[in-house]
């Protein structure tokens, strides 16, 4: 082999996916442990016991079969071939093969071996049966058919022919584990399997294809899921199975016929069924509660249980009871022996059983034949001193065993299941036999194992704690066994004190507990502090505690906790496994790709090698082609991990090992650390849990969760390495967690447990062993003094911390019971001495006695009665709440059902004198939320009709009258074509040949293409234009449409009883609905309107009638003063009826619930409860009267009373009349006479005579005044009322007339509900037969536009034939060899020949015999020259013909059979399409008839509907001049067949026609005018084609002078450049060498330049360098030298500080407050006088409103700013000019508006804006430009001195520093060179745009366009110069110059007076308040005057440059005049 074979092989070995990895020496030896004993065997399995012969018993134990001898009681081992467990074993119980047994061994390659006994040699191998594992396997009856069942991941059960080791069947069986499968003893083809939750019956059938093993999967039905472990096959094909509850399940094809049971519901047995045997009629069931019963099953076969209770009774027959075992399997001792009853049975509690079920005879005893450990062994601990060791299991039996001996010695069950036990070492114990054990009931007890008399082993219990109230989890002991440590569920641990007693013994003192955050898992002990101990907690947490030792019993007195949380520390362990294989994974694809480079480097360099000139290019030949893998997102485990053990490291970390997803790494932590420290894999583990570890000198040993152990050769130099490793599987790989591996007393030997129930012994063949204690020669016993106490069994047992809480709550409770004695014999006394004093009170008279009440000395005691009464009130309450409840619910469905749905409760109102009768209202119900929420649905429900198209007039399908043949038609595409490909490239890319073209051929090339693009463009135009070009035969579209509209509509008006009617689209339900709903509101409205009215009546009424009783009251007390004659009284009116016009007050509720009576009415027992009752009675009547009391008279009426009894009215028995009383008043003296005054006898005088009947004649006017006014209004209301009632009556009609129209309506409405859904269906299919045709028309269009495309590409390609055709014969025409050339040129072209079917042999017959006789006739064809008969040969070219002519002509042929060849396609392709369109029209023509059909069904459907709406009757009410008779007669009064028309529909009839005519005239006159234009088109189209013709004559005759003959351009230039194409690129190559050879000098020059560039650039940086340094210290002291120039010249001419304007404002301040002051004390004097105040002076204005400052209002004053107050204000720079601070003012203006103009006003804007522009102004003076957070601070505090809160909090410190930025730019703006002549040029320019965008658009307001430039320019100017440059001549001229050139401005049209109205307008709405007229009308003056002056004005002409602009962007081509 050579070197470069070796390479490749190499490079291939590079280019593997997977790294091969070298297997690792190891140093140790493979023995350095061995197997000595096994003390248990998985006696949980089921089915682990096989009996191969009377003596020997086989069991699977580990990784090992076990081989029990009965007779010797020994046990031998044998290891397993694959080590990875084991499956199952099982016999074949055939008489033939009695000496085999099977075992299905688990493992990758999983295999059932079948071994001979006694030899053990492996008879058959059976292969591929599973992928993982096995579960169960059976025999068949006759022995022949084995059936294995695998387990997960498969389930696939197989039928072997196993002596030929052959697979007969195979089939997947359940997704679960199966754990039994039963051949049928009676069928040999049927077999069952069963498992967890499920049972399958299997059937070996023969098919068609062959045997097939079928499954019927077994239903439970109503019975509960079941795990099944044991089943029978009987004969009659059911199957007996037991079930979780122990009873029997019958099945019968796959379902259960009943269930079978004791008596009484009895379960068969308590626990399930494992075993099922049926011989002689009897079944026999083996249950796992120890029993053994046999039932007659005929009994079970004559049962009959009814369908709803399928169960069936039984007893059993028989019954064993074996003993308190775990039956899981049974093995019969003598098989094939009759009278033999005995067996072998597996105890699952541990053991092998000996017993008989002999129903003959009485049966032996049943007798144990091995013990062992049954279930999961959670501990084990080794002596001390002495070959033994004790093993814990989990139901909390203890086993010790003497492993010398290999016997059990002892074995003792306590109350609770065991967790954790220790032996005392002797540092302790000085026995050596002394042991703690941790149970899970949380007792902790010390035993002691007296091993002192070897026949009578013991293990005796010393003391017994309860310190937890969980289970124990673990325990530990310090490394000096001075401490004892118990974790417990509680998230506590107990710490015990160790020490000796009087015995020698070791005693435990409990200390404390200390509680933790977590339940505690493992311990590990500090190897230096004795008292600190790490703890690692089940879900991740790591605690360090430092016990303190030093407790006293104070400390403990009240309680247990001694928890310091500063001697804790604590850490988590947090997932990184994830990213750590993340990590693991991106490395190796890393390497992977590396290799993957590295390969492919060596094949490119090989491949460089054998070709020495070949490019490759590297970048895309070493490209990665593999994607990128996508990666697992990180996996953080929901429950966190449990820490299994940890340990400190050398490196102060704590090693933790990680239960769960995080297993298989070494995790170290660190105390504060966030994740753990560091991450080390475990080498082939990184998956595997470490239960346990030992370690032995240099070894450490691990107890693996897979039951293996791996032992690890430390590295001394890394702990982490363990990369050197042994792994020996010793326990079930499934099931045989290692929890513990211990060492004995001498290191000899090794001890691991698992939770398989196995102990296995092994030993240790190590070079060093860890001796722990020597060998005692005698262990000692117990002592005699010491005595057992009693266990704590009772689970409700205080712990010893609920023993110090229960003693304290007990202390606590005899203190309270000692101070209630005290305090009830104090209560005794003083109830006595409370007796003498009562008795004493009642010897004393009845005057002296003291009440009961006065004798209450506590309040308490008058509460608790009360509360007490109060509670039994409660209790007569609480017994009346049902009769209270039930009359509630009856008042509220009363008014629910007639009130609560109406408007108002109905009333009448009747009249007050007339005698009309009362105006009652409506009774009307209210529309309320229902009728809301029924709109809402209806809305929603138009809403979703509309989104779903159901109601749009447009759509195709919705309505008979639309559904019409409207097919869209596809728009064809406008879009211009490419032009076809430039051939004379040769395929090649023009960009990379065109560059290297001359120009004169460049030229060529551009006028080619252009010419090219012309004829594309000219090609479209036309056909568009023919697409265009109206259809003489067709109306247009827009007509059709009218006319069809028309003769639809106009005048046409379907009656809806007719036969033709068509629905309207809005006749849906939908609509209907609307309708409804709309006439119940019109209807609700009207009766609602009246019903106020009504009740307005009502109220008026009510008004009216108190006038009347005030009225009355004061006509009353006029008449106690009028005579009696003179008295007149009301009119009587009508009294009120207060049940028909106030119903609504009997509604009101009257009753309270209660009587009324308070608690402290009869507290004291003052009075009954009868007398409270009928007090209360008598205060209502009471304060019933008191509303008449006697009221307290006005004023008024004390004077007239005091005038009635001063004048002595009551002495008149009557008016005098007038006449009367004139008389007597004309006898009376004058007043002036004293006699006027005098009295007479009787008292009376002339002035009281007088006084007195003027006095009464008041009183009778003001009675008749009264009694006018009452009459008059009762007149008027009465008159209303009547006003009322004949409203009333129209409300009603119109009312019913309603009411009656909504019943129509609702009849109507339940006629479309009915027939809604099948309208939708007919409508649904009649749009989905119109889709359906309209997609197949659609298909038509384009496939006829397909076809019309072809006929065009043939026409196309017969022209290119033709053509090729002349030019051949152009060519070849006149040559010798003319006829020669002609047979190549016209040689046929003939297809390949095919493989032909029968029907196309005539076909290719006639064609062959075709081209064979055109063949023929060729050959006729000889070369005209030629004389001879000799025929020249195609392939040869003869002498004489020029061979470019040769093969000139070859090549046209080719051309031409292409040609003829693509024609021939075509024309297969136009055939093929005329045969769709064919088929298609065929089909539209079914789809047509289909729509049609669907569109007449649904109008047929709605005309139905309708006739059977036109059946609901309306009526109508008409008046007779409604009424309109079109034939003779006089009889109107029959109506029955009149018509309901509308007679503006009539009169639009008449307009109609009338607008016809119209519209025939005009269209005569258009027509007239269009033949005119016609004939004036045919002039112009004749005269256009005479010159075309003329044309083209010229250009023929111009060809024929210039070349000789008529010629293409475009061909004659496309051959041009084709030649010169073929030219460049023949030279193209030479060129290419000569320019790389040209490249590479070049490059080489490059690269010595680029060196030479390299170091001068270097040179030149540290020169740049010093450079830069020298300016920045130059700038810097420029900078220096300025500002102390500045500084200086401000120095010398300070500013001076004018003050006077303050001192001025604050005198104003001090006057005001002057002013205020005054007026307060004004004010205060005022109040204290109360009286109002005297306006002395500064008398207010009562008309001037009170000014009210709601906020700080800013005023236009200018502050100085604080900084000028500065002693160093000097050095600042001086204020800006006004330009600048109208400029910052504008910017600070706009955002202010910007930031809180909806908050304030405009003038408050303004008012702020101008002080902050001048504060900010002066800051970007004093800061120059600078910003930073102290000059924001400092700007932000100023402003809000300026700026009011409220408002400057809308500024954030964002936009405060952009308003910095922006003032600051306009100073940078300021110092900026602006050319003002070119901003002024783009402003005009801009004016101009907008001009002709306004005139583009018509905007009709731009007629003086001279005015909108300027006005357009003033309005840009404003806002971008500075109002001095504004006003500058600069500025003015430079705008008279720009308006000058154009000579469309005229001056005379400027309107200065417009300009300055529009420029205010827009500078204010731009807030650019500083622009007022003055500078807009001086410089608009200015334009207009230096214009006028410049030139003389010229009328504008339309050529000018602005109309030829304008003109350009409008689409005419006219001009724009000015």
């Amino acid at each position: 082999m050579d070197s470069s074979q070796v390479a490749d092989e190499d490079y291939e070995l590079l280019g593997e996916e997977e790294e091969l990895l070298e297997e690792q020496d190891i140093s140790f030896r493979q023995d350095i442990i061995t197997l000595e004993h096994s003390f248990g065997y998985n006696c949980k399995r089921l089915f682990n016991l096989v009996l191969v012969d009377p003596d020997t018993l086989i069991f699977a134990s580990g990784n090992y079969l076990h081989s029990f001898s009965i007779s010797r009681q020994e046990v031998t081992f044998q290891e397993t071939v694959s080590g990875c467990g084991i499956g199952f074993i099982t016999k074949n119980e055939h008489p033939d093969y009695q000496n085999l047994y099977t075992v299905g061994e688990n493992g990758p390659k999983p295999t059932i071996y079948i071994y001979e006994h006694p030899s053990q040699n492996v008879r058959v191998k059976l292969l591929n049966a599973a992928k993982a594992c096995f579960t169960a396997g059976s025999y068949n009856s006759t022995g022949d058919l084995f059936a294995s069942q695998a387990g997960y991941p498969d389930f696939i059960i197989t039928i072997w022919r196993w002596e030929k080791a052959e697979v007969i069947l195979r089939a997947k069986s359940f997704q679960s584990d199966i754990l039994f499968v039963h051949f049928s003893v009676y069928n040999p083809i049927l077999l069952c399997s069963s498992g967890l939750s499920h049972i399958k019956f299997w059937k070996m059938a023969n098919t068609f294809t062959g045997l097939k093993l079928k499954g019927d999967l077994g239903r439970f039905g109503k019975t509960d899921f079941s795990d099944i472990y044991a089943m029978y096959m009987l004969p009659d094909e059911n199957v007996i199975s037991g079930c979780d509850w122990g009873n029997m399940l019958l099945w019968q094809a796959g379902l259960i016929k009943f269930e079978v049971c004791r008596k009484g519901r009895k379960p068969c047995h308590t626990k399930p069924i494992t075993r099922i045997t049926m011989k002689n009629g009897e079944v026999t069931t083996v249950g796992m509660d120890g029993y053994v019963r046999v039932w007659y099953w005929e009994t079970v076969d004559l049962a009959d249980p009814p369908e709803d209770d399928l169960f069936v009774e039984i007893d059993p027959i028989y019954e064993f009871k074996i003993a308190e075992v775990e039956l899981r399997c049974m093995q019969k001792i003598l098989p094939f022996d009759e009278k033999d009853f005995t067996h072998y049975a597996q105890d699952g509690k541990g053991g092998i059983w000996f017993c008989d079920i002999n129903t003959y005879d009485v049966p032996q005893k049943p007798r144990q034949l091995y013990s062992c450990i049954g279930g999961r062994v959670l501990a084990a601990q080794m002596s001390p001193v002495s070959p033994h060791f004790l093993a814990l299991s989990e139901c909390g039996k203890i086993f010790v065993y003497d492993y010398e001996q290999r016997r059990l010695l002892l074995e003792k069950q306590f109350a609770a299941g065991g967790v954790d036990f220790l032996w005392f070492d002797t540092q302790i114990s000085a026995h050596g036999t002394e042991l703690v054990a941790g149970f899970g009931d949380g007792i902790l007890r010390q035993l002691f194992l007296d091993l002192s008399n070897p026949k009578r082993p013991a293990l005796n219990r010393m003391r017994a704690f309860k310190a937890h109230t969980s289970p124990i989890t673990r325990l530990t002991i310090n490394r000096r066994s001075s401490l004892l440590l118990s974790g417990a569920a509680d998230k506590s641990i107990f710490i015990y004190q160790l020490g000796r007693d009087e015995y020698d013994l070791v005693s435990l003192t409990p200390l404390g507990f200390v509680e933790l955050a977590a339940v505690p898992n493992c311990f590990y002990w500090h190897k230096v502090d004795p008292n600190v101990v790490l703890i690692g907690c089940k879900t991740g947490e790591v605690f360090e505690y430092d016990i303190r030792t030093a407790v006293t019993e104070e400390e403990t007195y009240l309680s247990y906790n001694i928890t310091e949380q500063s001697r804790l520390r604590s850490t988590r362990f947090v997932s990184v496994k994830s990213r750590l294989r993340r990590d693991i994974r991106r490395e190796k694809i890393k390497k992977r790709k590396e290799r993957k480079r590295e390969r492919k480097m060596w094949e490119i360099e090989k491949l460089k090698k054998a070709n020495p000139g070949l490019q490759i290019d590297m970048e895309s030949a070493l490209a990665d082609s593999e994607p990128d893998e996508e990666e697992e997102p990180l996996h953080i485990p929901t429950v966190p991990s449990a820490i299994i053990w940890l340990r400190y490291t050398i490196r102060d970390t704590i090693w933790v090992s990680m239960s769960g997803y995080d297993a298989g790494y070494i995790y170290e932590l660190e105390f504060g650390g966030a994740e753990p420290t560091y991450s080390t894999m475990i080498e082939d583990a990184d998956d595997l849990e470490i239960h346990s570890y030992c370690i032995i000198d240099e070894y450490l040993i691990f107890g693996l969760v897979n039951g293996r152990l791996r032992i690890n050769r430390l590295n001394p130099d890394n702990f982490t390495d363990l990369s050197e490793y042994r792994v020996y599987p010793m326990h079930d790989a499934l099931k045989g967690i290692i929890p513990s591996i211990q060492t004995s007393y001498n290191g000899e030997h090794l001890l691991s447990i698992g939770h398989d129930g196995n102990v296995f012994l092994y030993k240790w063949n190590g070079e060093k062993r860890f001796v722990k204690n020597e060998l005692l020669a005698e262990l000692p016993a117990l002592p005699a003094a010491v005595a057992e106490p009693e266990d704590i069994i009772d689970p409700e047992t205080p712990s010893l911390e609920q023993e110090k809480i229960n003693a304290e709550l007990q202390r606590q409770q005899e203190a309270a019971e000692a101070h209630d004695r005290a305090v009830l014999a104090k209560i005794g006394s003083l109830q006595s001495e409370y007796f003498e004093i009562v008795r004493r009170n009642e010897d004393l008279p009845l005057g002296l006695r003291a009440k009961d009440t006065d004798l209450l000395l506590d309040d308490r005691i008058t509460q608790q009665i009360r509360e007490e009464l109060q509670a039994e009130l409660d209790d007569v309450r609480e017994d009346l709440a049902y009769d209270l409840e039930y009359a509630q619910v009856g008042h509220s469905k009363l008014y629910t059902h007639f009130l609560k749905e109406l408007d108002h409760v109905p009333f009448t109102v009747s009249s007050l004198r007339s005698r009309i009768s009362g105006i009652a209202t409506f009774r009307l119900q209210a529309l309320g939320e229902e009728f809301e929420q029924i709109k809402r649905d209806i809305e929603e429900r138009l809403k979703q009709e509309h989104d779903l198209g159901l109601h749009r007039q447009d759509r195709i399908a919705e309505q008979p009258e639309v559904l019409q043949d409207l097919v869209a038609a596809e728009e064809k595409d406008d879009s211009i074509k490419e032009p076809p490909p430039e051939s004379f490239f040769f395929g090649r890319d023009p960009r990379s040949i065109t560059p290297r073209f001359s120009k004169k051929m460049m030229r060529l090339l551009l006028r080619f293409r252009k010419r090219q693009l012309y004829e594309i463009r000219r090609i479209f135009d036309w056909d568009k234009l023919e697409r265009q070009k109206p259809d003489p035969n067709r109306n247009h579209p827009d007509d059709d449409a009218k006319i069809e509209e028309a003769m639809r509509s106009l005048g046409d008006y379907k009656l809806k009883i007719g036969a033709d009617y068509e629905p309207k689209s809005t006749e849906t339900l939908t609509y209907k609905y609307i309708e409804i709903v709309e006439c119940r509101e019109r209807h609700f409205e009207l009766v609602n309107r009246f019903n106020k009215l009504v009740l307005a009546m009502r109220e008026r009424k009510k008004e009216l009638l108190e006038s009347i009783r005030k009225k009355r009251d004061r006509l009353d007390v006029i008449h106690q003063y009028m005579p009696a004659k003179d008295r007149l009284n009301l009119e009587p009116i009508h009294e009120v009826d207060m049940d028909s016009e106030y119903p609504e007050l009997n509604l009101i509720e009257h009753f309270q619930p209660g009587c009324g009576v308070n608690i402290d009415d009869i507290l004291h027992l003052e009075r009954s409860v009868e007398e409270v009752m009928d007090s209360l009675k008598a205060e209502k009547l009471s304060l019933s009267g008191s509303t008449q009391t006697a009221a307290n008279m006005n004023t008024p009426e004390l004077q007239e009373s005091i005038i009635y009894e001063a004048l002595q009215i009551s002495m008149l028995g009557q008016t005098l009349s007038n006449a009367q009383l004139s008389e007597e008043l004309q006898q009376l003296p004058p007043p002036s006479d004293v006699a006027y005054f005098e009295r007479n006898e009787e008292g009376n005088s002339p002035m009281m005579l007088e006084l007195r009947h003027r006095w009464l004649r008041e009183l009778l006017f003001e009675q008749a005044a009264i009694r006018a006014e009452i009459q008059e209004e009762v007149r008027l209301f009465d008159k209303e009322l009547e006003k009322l009632h004949v409203k009333r009556f129209h409300v009603k009609m119109e009312a019913e007339f309603m009411a009656s129209f909504l019943i129509s309506l609702n009849q109507e409405l339940y006629i479309l509900r009915d027939s809604e859904e099948i309208e939708n269906q007919l409508l649904q299919n009649a749009k989905l037969a119109m889709n359906t045709r309209n997609e197949l028309q659609l298909v038509i269009n384009a496939t006829n536009r397909q076809l019309d495309e072809l006929r065009k590409n043939i026409d196309k390609l017969t022209e290119q034939i033709s053509a090729l055709r002349l030019t051949f014969l152009s060519t070849a025409k006149g040559h010798k060899f003319f006829d020669f050339l002609r047979r190549i040129f016209k040689k046929k072209w003939r297809p390949p020949k095919r493989i032909r079917g029968d029907d196309e042999s005539t076909s290719s017959s006639s064609e062959s015999s075709s081209s064979s006789e055109e063949e023929q006739a060729e050959t006729k064809s000889l070369d005209s020259l030629d004389m001879t008969t000799i025929r020249l040969d195609e392939d040869t070219c003869p002498s004489g013909l020029e061979r470019p002519l040769y093969e000139l002509a070859f090549v046209m042929r080719s051309e031409r059979h292409e040609l003829e060849r693509s024609s021939m396609q075509l024309n297969r392709e136009v055939d093929m399409k005329r045969t769709q369109i064919a088929e298609m029209q065929i089909k539209m023509k079914y789809h047509e008839e289909v729509y049609q059909r669907e569109k007449n069904a649904l109008l047929e459907f709605r005309r139905q509907r309708q006739q059977e709406i036109n059946k609901v009757k309306l009526s109508a009410i008409l008046r007779m001049d409604q009424l309109q008779h079109f034939y003779e007669g006089d009889d109107y009064r029959d109506l029955s067949k009149a018509i309901l028309f509308d007679a503006d529909m009539l009169l639009d009839l008449r307009r109609r026609a009338d607008k016809l005519n119209e519209e025939t005239l005009a269209t005569r006159r258009w027509h007239r005018i269009n033949i005119v234009h016609l004939r004036r088109m045919n002039t112009d189209i004749k005269f256009m084609r005479y010159e075309i013709t003329r044309l083209e004559e010229e250009i023929k005759q111009a060809m024929m002078k210039k070349f000789g003959l008529i010629i293409q351009l475009d061909e004659l230039e496309e051959e041009v450049l084709r030649r010169y194409v073929f030219d460049l690129e023949t030279t193209a190559e030479q060129e290419l060498k000569a320019l790389e050879l040209e490249l590479l000098e070049r490059q080489r020059e490059l690269s010595r330049c680029e060196e030479e560039l390299i170091q001068e650039t270097q040179n030149n940086t540290e020169k740049l360098n010093i450079l830069t340094v020298l300016r920045e210290e130059k700038n810097i002291l420029g900078i220096i030298l300025d500002i102390q120039e500045r500084n200086y010249a401000k120095w010398t001419r300070p500013q001076v500080l004018n003050l006077s304007y303050d001192i001025e404002k604050l005198m104003g301040i001090e006057k005001s407050l002057l002013q205020q002051i005054e007026c307060l004390e004004r004010e205060i004097c005022a109040l204290r006088l109360k009286s109002k105040p005297l306006q002395i002076n500064n008398e207010m204005d009562a008309t001037q409103e009170p000014q009210v400052t709601s906020e700080l209002l800013p005023n236009d004053e200018a502050l100085v700013c604080p900084a000028i107050l500065n002693v160093d204000a000097y050095m600042l720079p001086p204020m800006p000019d006004d330009f600048i601070m109208d400029r910052v003012h504008t910017i600070v203006q706009k955002s202010f508006n910007r930031f809180f103009g909806r908050s304030t006003s405009a003038e408050n804007v303004r008012k702020f804006s101008h002080r902050a522009s001048l504060y900010l102004c002066q800051a970007a003076y004093s800061f120059q430009g600078r910003y930073t957070d102290r000059i924001a601070e400092c700007i932000t505090d100023h402003l809000q001195t300026i700026v009011p809160k409220k408002y400057f909090i809308h500024i954030s410190a964002d936009e405060l520093r952009k308003l910095f930025s922006e003032v600051v730019a306009v100073f940078d703006y300021e110092r900026s060179d602006v050319n003002t002549e070119e901003l002024i040029s783009g402003i005009f320019d801009h004016a101009k745009d907008s001009l002709c965008a306004h005139v583009h658009l018509g905007d009709a307001d731009v007629v003086n366009r001279t005015h909108f430039i300027v006005s357009h320019m003033l309005k840009e100017l404003i806002e971008v110069l500075p109002l001095e440059e504004f006003l500058s001549d600069e500025t003015l001229r430079i705008i008279v110059d720009v308006l000058e050139r154009e000579p469309m401005v005229d001056p005379r049209a400027i309107n200065v007076e417009k300009l300055i109205a529009s420029t205010l307008q827009h500078a204010k709405e731009n807030l650019l308040d500083g622009i007022t007229a003055v500078p807009v009308r001086k410089l608009g003056s200015n334009i207009q005057r230096d214009l006028i002056k410049r030139r003389q004005y010229k009328p504008p002409s339309c050529e000018s440059p602005m109309s030829v602009r304008i003109a350009s962007k409008k689409s005419s081509g006219s001009g724009l005049p000015f």
